[in-house]
């Protein structure tokens, strides 16, 4: 008992989205009526049906049925040899079930689709695309892209200048427009152009997009303006430094100075080199020291001075001086050592103690002021060593002070 089956071919050819049919005939080779059922197997059964499914067969009789292939116009059916099987399933004697195999030839098919992004680009020295194959065939697919513009006006760049894709996979690339001649100013020029994109299959036509690029100056249309800008700013600028900051400085620079007692005039520096004292004290002459007068009884006046070698006292006279900030200076870079201090009648006492080894410059602000007291004098006392040879003399010793606080009477 049981059945056999034979294909009217081995191979059915067919291209996806088309149908391709077979027959197969089945013989009864049992000895009683028999229903036979009819399944297509393996990979392309999904696009496969029987008409009729199935065949009810006398012994020894036959019958044939249609087996019908339909593949979808995909890039998930893939092209080539496909191998598939038939079965004939006996429903009295399914032990004596028979299995009939065949080949699908499914043929290749090209769908490529291509997009340029933008469309329209923009520069003064190049136009920049982005350019996409997309595969929606079922074979591999190569394109060669290639740049036409007749009036010979730009030129093309394409990175990569192959572009490949599996089936159902896109590729992408870079197209840049470079004009063969740039301009500095002027109104914006468009350029056309179209992008060849052949596939390497025999038969197969080339994909043309078109596409413009906008070639803009090299100097953008505010720049001129920009500049004229400019210009008036830096003018505007310098008048305004001219008529009204700089005599604004000057005057309030020469109001500072009289404030603390000094004068522009040529020779009217007060004694010590340096600024005598405020209030009206006028400029004494050089001498051991300095006398710095009070301002009336409550009042505050600011003083500032200079001490060095020469002059190296101050002495003030019916009131206390504050000294706020003190500035040495070792302009000879001479070595020993530096002593600021204060006498009065009950002794002498040292308010600091420097090496000129370690200074040019060197000031001090106290927030708690030094003060001397009426009678009291400060002196800048130097003690300078040096090696003598005749090779290396000795510096100049010349240290100096300058000092600056006020007076309280």
């Amino acid at each position: 008992m049981g059945a056999t089956a034979q294909l009217q071919q081995a191979t059915v050819p067919v291209d996806p989205g088309s149908a391709a049919t077979v027959a197969l005939t089945v013989r009864n080779t049992g000895s009683v009526v028999d229903q036979f059922t009819i399944e297509v197997l393996g990979d392309a059964a999904a696009w496969a049906s029987a008409d009729p499914p199935s065949l009810s067969l006398f012994p020894g009789a036959e019958g044939t049925t249609t087996i019908s292939f339909r593949p979808p116009r995909t890039s998930g059916t893939p092209a080539g040899e496909l191998r598939f099987g038939v079965r004939v399933h006996s429903t009295e004697d399914p032990s004596g079930s028979t299995v009939e195999e065949g080949t699908l030839q499914v043929g290749a098919f090209l769908a490529p689709s291509v997009e340029l992004i933008p469309r329209t680009s923009h520069g003064s020295r190049a136009g920049h695309h982005d350019l996409a194959l997309d595969n929606r065939g079922n074979t591999p697919l190569r394109a060669t892209v290639a740049g036409h513009d007749p009036d010979r006006l730009v030129h093309f760049d394409v990175d990569p200048p192959t572009l490949a894709a599996d089936p159902g996979v896109a590729a992408f690339g870079k197209v840049a427009v470079r004009p063969a001649k740039t301009f500095w100013r002027g109104t914006p020029k468009s350029r056309a152009f179209q992008l060849s994109i052949q596939p390497d299959a025999p038969g197969a036509a080339p994909l043309l997009l078109d596409g413009s690029y906008v070639q803009e100056s090299i100097l953008p249309s505010w720049f001129l303006r920009a500049i004229a800008a400019l210009v008036a700013l830096i003018v505007g600028a310098a008048l305004l430094w001219v008529f009204l900051l700089q005599p604004q400085i000057k005057s309030t620079a020469a109001q500072t100075l009289a404030d603390f007692g000094f004068s522009p005039k040529p020779g009217s520096v007060a004694a010590g080199g340096g600024g005598g004292g405020g209030g009206g004290t006028g400029n004494p002459s050089p001498s051991a020291a300095v006398t710095v007068t009070p301002p009336p009884n409550g009042a505050q006046q600011p003083v500032d001075g200079r001490l060095d070698t020469t002059h190296n006292a101050v002495t003030p006279s019916g009131g206390t001086l504050y000294l706020t900030d003190l500035v040495f200076s070792n302009p000879t870079g001479a070595s020993g050592d530096l002593t600021l201090q204060r006498t009065s009648t009950s002794g002498t006492s040292q308010l600091l103690v420097l090496r000129l080894d370690n200074f040019r410059d060197l000031d001090f602000h106290f927030v708690t002021p030094i003060a001397v007291q009426s009678g009291e004098t400060l002196a800048l006392i130097p003690s300078c060593t040096a090696p003598t040879t005749p090779t290396n003399p000795p510096p100049a010793c010349s240290p100096a002070l300058f000092y600056s606080g006020y007076v309280k009477g």
